[in-house]
């Protein structure tokens, strides 16, 4: 059981902060399965497809003109894994969750 104090702390986190805990968590589960010899888990569960673990990250962008209010931002992108390769997307100035 998790002590109340720590899940308190996490009420205050913030969204991206919240959501690389959640890779975290998700990647250690998925060692677990894997050396206890459990299948990783299923594509659909439920007739519920699984959401993609994705980090979202604001970034400054350097526009590569000569302009004096380099770099520009910040901007939101997310990432994920799919098949062994990293991808991302830009979300833009105002985070929103996108489909992956």
């Amino acid at each position: 059981m998790i002590p109340k104090y720590i899940l308190d702390g996490l009420a205050e986190e913030d969204l991206p902060h919240l959501l690389e805990m959640r890779d975290y968590l998700d990647r250690l589960i998925m060692d677990r399965r894997r050396s206890s010899g459990g299948a990783p888990p299923a594509e659909e569960e439920n007739g519920e497809k699984r959401r993609a673990s994705v980090t979202y990250r604001q970034e400054w962008v350097r526009c590569g003109k000569e302009c004096r209010s380099c770099p520009h931002g910040p901007y939101w992108y997310c990432y994920w894994k799919e098949d062994g390769k990293t991808k991302t997307r830009y979300i833009g100035k105002v985070l929103k969750e996108v489909e992956v």
